[in-house]
């Protein structure tokens, strides 16, 4: 029979396919988990301008985390491994191609020589591996999986960063309106002892004190106006932002200020004076005592209770817990490792085909099909100490799930319970506010008509400062916090 190369190319074809059908028989199952889609965000650009939601916040930093592009990057890593592992059970092609010359010299007989060219052609193909490669298929779609889970429990962590840095600029803009609040009526205070002591109804003394008082409250403006600025820079940084524009964000139902948003760009401090220029009092006129009062939260701002019960919480997190799931399938691609070490000493039974043609004076075809059981190389002492270290590789992966499942319930009930007992302070809160506002408003009356005092007066102020400022930070650790319970329990719900 004469096989030419179109004759060649067909059988090899023909080949493979048999033994790639022969290998549908031992295809693994899919190794099947709840992980966690992501949805790629579109590419999202500040503008000048800009009003962002918590919500745009969070998507800016999940498009431009470097942690996030790292992890999607394991992921596909992990991917490619698997098809690494699969292609144990696709066909190797092997073609090569030589000349051969020889030259002897016969005593009596003279010189001979003979000159050949040689064609092989041969395609391998593994039957079966006793379970081999499929352990390796399913030790790396288990390491996938866990890549998977730590791109979500990164993704959880970025929204939690966002949601802290977003509170702390809410914060900061309360802080900052309060120390401005203060400062007018100080300011107000000031010109209304001024007055008075002109007209020789306050002594010196006050004047100098009600200055003082007015001193401080400009400092602490610049203070808080200081820590707006970092927490600017806080919330540029979580969302890996360089050279933001001056935009602004919106309130939040659990943060409602009156405004509806609060402008982010870093101010310049040294413009602070322009900013309180008080108008000059008409002539023998002077300040009423009345204040106004700045409300920093809307009256009808309510809590929202927390959907799930603390025991719910728990039970939520042992079952969505990414880091959990994550140690869980390295857990198991650890148990695969180790049924790999156990049997790795099982032959492989392959297919071999191949094709040979020479030409010497006249062509030479070789055609050949063989099937081969082939046994590795075996050394007890590395399998026996390889065995043993699987085994220890195992039982510290038992641990660490074991430690992160204890670890999980603490750290749930710990941020439970803070955001339930700040959720109870903050009625409290209110009513300190109200009532601190109300004795400002008759220590100022009282200091104007004779029957109070200066030192009645700056105490009053500044328990209406404090009290508000206490107010806003109540307002930031429960939103804190809250976000803290659902990082614990991996809690993706649509932010407000």
């Amino acid at each position: 029979m004469s096989w030419n190369v179109k004759n060649i190319l067909i059988f090899l074809c023909v080949l493979s396919c048999i033994f790639i059908h022969c290998n549908k028989s031992f295809a693994i199952q899919e190794v099947k988990k709840n992980t966690v889609e992501l949805k790629t965000q579109e590419n999202i650009v500040i503008k000048e301008g800009d009003n962002l939601t918590l919500q745009d916040c969070i998507n800016i930093a999940l498009q431009n985390s470097p942690s996030i592009k790292m992890y999607k990057n394991l992921v596909v890593r992990a991917n490619a491994i698997i098809g690494e592992a699969k292609s144990s059970y696709f066909p190797s092609l092997q073609a090569g191609t030589g000349y051969y010359g020889t030259f002897s010299r016969i005593s009596g007989f003279g010189n001979t020589s003979s000159n050949s060219y040689e064609l092989n052609a041969s395609l391998s193909q593994l039957i079966y591996s006793f379970g081999k490669v499929g352990t390796l298929i399913k030790k790396a779609k288990l390491n996938k999986i866990a890549a998977e889970y730590d791109l979500n429990y990164e993704t959880i962590k970025t929204i939690y960063d966002v949601k802290n840095a977003y509170f702390s600029v809410l914060a900061a803009v309360a802080f900052l309106k309060v120390q401005e609040a203060t400062v007018l009526i100080d300011e107000r205070n000031f010109q209304q002892t001024q007055a008075f002591f002109e007209e020789g109804l306050k002594s010196k003394i006050d004047v100098v004190n009600a200055e003082v008082l007015l001193s401080n409250a400009k400092i602490s403006y610049v203070n808080a106006q200081n820590i707006y600025d970092l927490a600017v820079i806080s919330l540029n940084n979580a969302m890996y932002i360089e050279n933001a524009p001056s935009y602004s964000i919106s309130k939040l139902e659990s943060f409602n200020f009156d405004d509806n948003f609060a402008k982010i760009a870093l101010k310049n401090i040294e413009q602070f004076s322009e900013n309180f220029k008080v108008p000059e009092l008409p002539k023998g006129a002077t300040y009423t005592s009345t204040v106004k009062k700045y409300e920093l939260i809307n009256q009808d701002y309510n809590i929202k209770k927390f959907p799930l019960t603390l025991e719910e919480a728990e039970q939520h997190a042992r079952e969505h817990r990414p880091d959990l799931k994550s140690y869980i399938s390295a857990r198991d691609a650890l148990a695969q490792a180790l049924k790999y070490q156990k049997i790795q000493l099982l032959p492989d039974l392959t297919a071999n085909g191949g094709y040979s043609l020479r030409t010497i004076d006249t062509n030479s075809n070789t055609f050949n099909v063989s099937g081969a059981l082939s046994f590795p190389i075996i050394n007890l002492m590395r399998y026996k100490n390889q065995i043993i270290e699987a085994k220890a590789d195992l039982n510290v992966a038992n641990n660490q799930v074991e430690k992160l499942q204890k670890d999980i319930y603490f750290e749930v009930q710990a941020a439970y319970v803070s955001m339930v007992r700040l959720e109870k302070q903050i009625p409290l809160s209110e009513v300190e506010v109200r009532q601190s506002f109300e004795n400002l408003e008759l220590a100022l009356g009282r200091y104007e008509v004779g029957l109070g005092n200066f030192l009645e007066v700056n105490t009053a102020i500044n328990n209406y400062n404090k009290a508000q400022e206490n107010y806003v930070k109540l307002i930031f650790d429960y939103n804190v916090a809250r976000a803290k319970v659902e990082l614990e329990i991996a809690q993706n719900e649509q932010v407000k």
